[in-house]
């Protein structure tokens, strides 16, 4: 058996117009409506440009008490689960339409009319797994209610990878569900969804399936592990992360639940929304620019000096970093090579939010360089545009990344993106080195500190020979990396279920 790396891709988009198919998009967020992470981006984007591609979509999610106010919505019916032997929950459906787009949000309030999504005050809700299996066949249900027979239920991450068992198991022999098949992004491996066990029967799953080839792992119900047995095609979204997931070390302890569905195992990369994230349109940044004239991008910097408080000198290189402040990031291995990197003559410019210890030591780095870094504890949308504009590079050195966005954006804003050689980074960059005169960034291997610190004085070398430097942003800025050519992916993988 061998890995499948991304679908060959169809023609073009319209070569599925008269192919369509029935498709449901089973998301806990969407990007617009809800949104903490890339499975909102990847919904959103993916589900009109399939409707576009001649496929019948529909979106349905739970009726959190944010999205309610987001979207106007009509009631339009009703129905009921029933979870195990003993428990039936009743609930609302309600549809509007986002972005041309038909939502149906799952309405229980017991479940989803909380002021969080998952969690609040940084706890997950302890009956997490509980909401979303109910949510999982909730979907089943509002297929049959509305009469929409799905061709493809679309899940996202563990939390609607209960559906697939629940369709294979619980729908077997329902003439309705005959012809459903079931595919299962995986945005991010690590979070997995863990519970007791003793919650088999309240999640509805039997126990004969709790072993470790489906949802038992180390004495706990793993519900991403189930979904993994029980789709019938699984993705995740960029071909080398999908090559980790089959690794000791890439694959969050699933490495043997993913090589027993190796053959039904793809990489999808992701798209990017460029009508967010495009220089020459972006209404948030100083100025325009483009790949043909770049000049915009020296007023982008030395606007982006001038608002943090840093000598404006087109000189100085400048290196930017907009992240969530989380282990997987890499800060483990950055802050060791920054204290170093610092002594030359260069500039720094970080932004982000999360874990307290990791802002505690930006916070010491900023204050031991004044006149060379500064770090902003949050997130404000306007700035991180700001710092892909007028950075020239971009530090990204993740531990492990799925796909990863901002080094996309990066590319198309020709700030060179400096990241390690793991999943989509290593899908979307071209190393300065290895490829000669096509490289786009930088890349380096491990997590030693001082591979990257020498990772970052390569940059800084490139950095000051201006015609290489000026080819690699040139080479960045050629590169696209669209939901349309995801979305062709996808057609390829719906058809292929069939």
């Amino acid at each position: 058996m061998s890995f499948q790396e991304e679908p060959r891709l169809a023609s073009n988009l319209n070569s599925n117009l008269n192919s369509g198919l029935n498709v449901v998009f089973a998301v806990s967020e969407f990007d617009g409506i809800v949104k903490t992470g890339g499975l909102a981006d990847a919904a959103g984007a993916l589900a009109p440009v399939m409707k576009a591609a001649g496929h019948q979509v529909k979106v349905i999610m739970p009726a959190y008490r944010a999205a309610l106010a987001k979207v106007p919505t009509d009631s339009i019916a009703g129905g009921g689960v029933r979870m195990n032997h003993n428990e039936t929950l009743w609930f609302g459906i309600r549809h509007g339409q986002f972005r041309g787009t038909d939502v149906y949000f799952i309405e229980y309030d017991e479940f989803f009319g909380r002021g969080g999504i998952y969690g609040e005050g940084g706890q997950g809700y302890h009956d997490n797994s509980r909401r979303f299996a109910f949510f999982s066949k909730a979907v089943l249900e509002t297929c049959r209610i509305l009469g929409f027979k799905p061709d493809v239920v679309h899940c996202h991450d563990w939390q609607t990878a209960l559906l697939p068992y629940y369709l294979r198991i619980d729908e077997c022999g329902n003439p309705f569900f005959a012809d459903t098949k079931s595919l299962l992004t995986i945005h991010n491996a690590a979070y997995q969804q863990k519970t007791d066990e003793s919650q088999m029967e309240s999640l509805g799953i039997g126990w004969r399936y709790y072993n470790p080839a489906c949802f038992e792992d180390f004495g706990m119900i793993n519900i991403l592990k189930g979904g993994i047995a029980f789709a019938d095609k699984i993705n995740t979204v960029s071909p080398q992360y999908a090559r980790e997931l089959l690794t000791p070390l890439g694959s969050h302890g699933l490495m043997e639940s993913f090589k027993r569905r190796e053959t039904d195992l793809s990489g999808i990369l992701n798209g990017c929304d460029y009508t967010q994230w495009n220089p020459e349109t972006d209404a948030l940044i100083p100025a325009h620019f483009s790949r043909a004239n770049r000049s915009g991008k020296a007023e982008c910097k030395a606007a982006l000096q001038q608002r943090i408080g840093l000598p404006v000198d087109h000189h100085k290189p400048v290196y930017g970093l907009v992240s969530r402040l989380a282990e997987q990031k890499g800060f483990d291995y950055l802050i060791p090579a920054l204290w170093r990197f610092l002594h030359s003559d260069v500039q720094v410019v970080l932004l982000g939010s999360g874990e307290p210890h990791t802002a505690a030591a930006l916070e010491e780095l900023a204050h031991a360089f004044p006149d060379k870094c500064r770090f902003y504890n949050g997130f404000e949308n306007q700035l991180a545009h700001w710092i892909e504009a007028g950075s020239d590079f971009f530090l990204m050195p993740s531990l492990f990344e799925p796909c990863g966005l901002n080094q996309i954006y990066s590319l198309k804003y020709g700030t060179l993106p400096i990241v390690r050689r793991v999943g989509g980074l290593s899908d979307t960059v071209a190393g300065f080195g290895e490829h000669h005169e096509q490289g786009t960034g930088f890349v380096f291997n491990s997590t030693d500190p001082n591979e990257l610190f020498d990772c970052l004085q390569t940059s800084l070398h490139v950095y000051y020979q201006h015609d290489l430097f000026g080819q690699m942003q040139d080479n960045a800025m050629s590169k696209s990396f669209t939901w349309e050519q995801a979305a062709d992916a996808y057609c390829s993988v719906y058809h292929s279920l069939r």
